[in-house]
C-alpha cells in the first residue's frame, strides 16, 4: 500500500496460516493507530523514493 498498491493478494498464504487475511488487516490497524493514520487511503502511495 505505501508503495501505490489499493489491494494486497493474500493468496497461498491462507493455505499455510488460515488467519493470515485477519492478522494483515489487525497488523493495518494497529500501524494506523501507532501513527495516528486515520484513513487507510493516506497509506497508498506513502512511500516515496
Amino acid at each position: 500500500m505505501l508503495a501505490g498498491a489499493t489491494a494486497v493478494a493474500v493468496g497461498t498464504a491462507n493455505f499455510v496460516n488460515p488467519y493470515s487475511t485477519i492478522d494483515i488487516i489487525n497488523g493495518i490497524e494497529s500501524f494506523m493507530e501507532k501513527n495516528n493514520i486515520i484513513d487507510v487511503k493516506e497509506l497508498i502511495g506513502g512511500l516515496r523514493c
